[in-house]
């Protein structure tokens, strides 16, 4: 797994990784759970913006189905 955080580094920020991501949430594919083309590594700044970023698109949709109910 590569050290740094690749959101910072496509920045050009140099700040170590502390933890993989799964790119592809699990909650959205599980079948991407055990790929390891969709993990990356990711400084805990970046992945929590990444996880409220998902947080709120799912609300969103959420939100657009129920008014499709309606």
């Amino acid at each position: 797994m590569h050290p740094l955080c690749v959101n910072c580094e496509a920045h050009g920020i140099y700040r170590k990784g502390d933890l993989v991501d799964h790119i592809v949430e699990l909650r959205d594919d599980w079948s991407k759970r055990l790929d390891q083309d969709n993990l990356q590594t990711l400084c805990y700044a970046c992945h929590n913006r990444k996880t409220r970023q998902a947080k709120h698109r799912r609300q969103q949709h959420e939100r657009q189905m129920e008014q499709i109910q309606r």
